[in-house]
C-alpha cells in the first residue's frame, strides 16, 4: 500500500493531462472489429515525423515479446518510431508514467491502478497483451484431489497457498479468488505465503511444506509428477488481467506515435507470434536473445495466446476482488469500465489508421 500511496501523491496531474481523450475514446471492442489479421499487417504507416517513445517493463518476458521482438525484426523502424525500454518495479514505473518521464508501461491491472485514476492520474488501460495460458493457474496437493473437476474449494479453509507479491492486492492472483469465493470462503479464511521467488515456491509445493500454489510456465513444469493438479484457471477468458497503460497525453497529443506503436506490435503478432511460434526457429533464437534464456527453456511453455483486446468486464471482476481485502482500494466510487478502459489506439492500428 505503501507503493500505491507513492504513486499517487507522487503523480499530480498537469494541467494538459487532465484534458479528456477525444471523441475516438472507445472501451468495448466494436462488433466486427478484430485485433489479429494476416502476416505483414497492419501495413506500415511511416510516422509524417520521427518520434520516440519511452517503454516500461518489469522485467523481460515472454509476454512483453510483441514489443522485444518489434523492436528486433525492425517494425518500430518501418513506422518511423524510435523505442527506448526503461526497466524498473511496475510502481515506479507507473510513477514515471504519471510524471510523463516515460509514454508506456506494461503490467497488471493492480490497485494501484484503481487508486490512481481516483486520485487524479489520467491513466488508461490502452491493451491487453494474452488470453490466460492453459497451464497457468491455482495448483492444489493431491492431498486435496485428483483434477479440478473433484475438488471442492471449501477445503481451501486454513490452508496455506503460496501466491506471488501483493496477495490479492495483485491480478495474478484473480484465479485464487475466484476458488475462494466459489467455496463460499473469505480472503481470511485462507493462509496466503508471498514468495519473490517463484521457483522456491513451486518447490515448496513439491516438498508438501505448501498446501497449494499460484504458478505459471515454466515453473509448473518443475512441478513432480503426482504432487499437484490445477484446480483453477488464471483467470477466464470474459476478463484481461494486464496489459499496457498510458496516460491521455498518448492518447492526445502523442496519438499518431500511440497508434504508430500498436501498428507494430500487431504486426509482429500476426507476422512471428501467431499460432504455435513455438516451433519457429528463427522467432524463437531471437526470443531466447532477448529474453536472456535459452529456446529449450522457452519450449517447456506452451506459445502464448497473444491478445489485445480487454473485456469490459476486467475492471468490475478486478475491483471485486481487491475490496475483499479491506484497505487495498482507496476510492470512493468504484471505478467504471468506460473510465479506464480506452481501446481506441489498438483499434486505429488493426484498421491501419
Amino acid at each position: 500500500m505503501a507503493a500505491g500511496l507513492a504513486f499517487t501523491s507522487a503523480c499530480a496531474p498537469s494541467a494538459q493531462q487532465t484534458q479528456a481523450t477525444d471523441a475516438k475514446q472507445v472501451s468495448v471492442l466494436p462488433a466486427g472489429v478484430t485485433l489479429s489479421g494476416k502476416p505483414d499487417t497492419p501495413a506500415p504507416k511511416p510516422l509524417a515525423q520521427h518520434a520516440s517513445l519511452k517503454v516500461g517493463i518489469p522485467s523481460k518476458l515472454e509476454l512483453e515479446a510483441p514489443a522485444l521482438l518489434a523492436q528486433t525484426y525492425g517494425e518500430f523502424a518501418k513506422e518511423n518510431l524510435d523505442v527506448t525500454f526503461v526497466t524498473d518495479t511496475v510502481p515506479n514505473l507507473l510513477t514515471l508514467l504519471g510524471q510523463d518521464k516515460i509514454d508506456v508501461v506494461y503490467a497488471g491491472a493492480q490497485a494501484l491502478v484503481f487508486n490512481a485514476l481516483r486520485h487524479g492520474v489520467p491513466i488508461r488501460w490502452v491493451s491487453g497483451v494474452a488470453s490466460s495460458s492453459p497451464d497457468s493457474g491455482i495448483y492444489m496437493s493431491t492431498k486435496y484431489g485428483t483434477s479440478a473437476a473433484d475438488f471442492n474449494p471449501a477445503v481451501l479453509k486454513g490452508k496455506n497457498i503460496g501466491v506471488n507479491p501483493g496477495g490479492l492486492a495483485a491480478p495474478s492472483e484473480y484465479g485464487l479468488y475466484e476458488l475462494i469465493t466459489k467455496g463460499g470462503l473469505n480472503p481470511s479464511d485462507v493462509r496466503m505465503t508471498p514468495f519473490n521467488d517463484i521457483s522456491a515456491m513451486t518447490q515448496a509445493l513439491n516438498n508438501g511444506s505448501l498446501d497449494g500454489a499460484t504458478l505459471g510456465a515454466p515453473f509448473t513444469a518443475s512441478l513432480k509428477p503426482g504432487v499437484a493438479f490445477q484446480a483453477e484457471a488464471g483467470y477466464p477468458t470474459s476478463i484481461q488481467i494486464a496489459g499496457y497503460f498510458a496516460t491521455t497525453q498518448l492518447l492526445g497529443a502523442h496519438r499518431d506515435a500511440g497508434v504508430a506503436f500498436f501498428r507494430a506490435l500487431q504486426r509482429t503478432v500476426n507476422t512471428y507470434l501467431s499460432g504455435d511460434y513455438h516451433q519457429n526457429a528463427d522467432v524463437m533464437a531471437k526470443m531466447a536473445q532477448q529474453l536472456g534464456t535459452s529456446v529449450d527453456k522457452l519450449r517447456v511453455a506452451a506459445s502464448v495466446p497473444f491478445d489485445f483486446n480487454v473485456p469490459a468486464q476486467s475492471v468490475d471482476s478486478l475491483q471485486q476482488m481487491y475490496q475483499s481485502v479491506p484497505g487495498t482500494l482507496q476510492v470512493g466510487s468504484p471505478v467504471k469500465p468506460g473510465e479506464l478502459i480506452d481501446l481506441s489506439l489498438v483499434i486505429d492500428a488493426a484498421q491501419g489508421k
